[in-house]
């Protein structure tokens, strides 16, 4: 099995999330990066071994969507907070943002 580089899928999603930010708020999207890139420091470790279980077969599709659903206490989202905006604007962020999480981890492992 080819090592996965975990580098490239978080880079994937933080370009991914940075075009999300761009359509979503528009003003606020460096904020947003400043949010994304704190939750992927928080989360590297988890992260990084839900990929490997997931690369390995030891946790299916299902199970790896749930682990990293479950980090939303982590997504804080302080920059945007500050920035004022809106508790359901966030929350939308935050969901497509988790999404794209799961959807950069899907994209590199068959």
């Amino acid at each position: 099995m080819a090592k996965i580089d975990v580098a490239t899928i978080f880079k994937s999603i933080e370009a991914q999330a940075k075009l999300l930010a761009q359509k979503l708020f528009k003003r606020y999207t460096q904020q947003a990066v400043t949010d994304v890139k704190d939750f992927l420091e928080k989360s590297r470790e988890d992260l990084q071994r839900w990929i490997g279980e997931l690369a390995k077969g030891e946790i299916d599709k299902q199970e790896f969507e749930s682990l990293v659903h479950a980090q939303t206490d982590l997504a804080e989202m302080h920059a945007l907070k500050q920035a004022g905006l809106a508790a359901a604007q966030i929350d939308l962020f935050v969901n497509g943002f988790l999404d794209i999480v799961v959807s950069a981890a899907f994209e590199v492992i068959p």
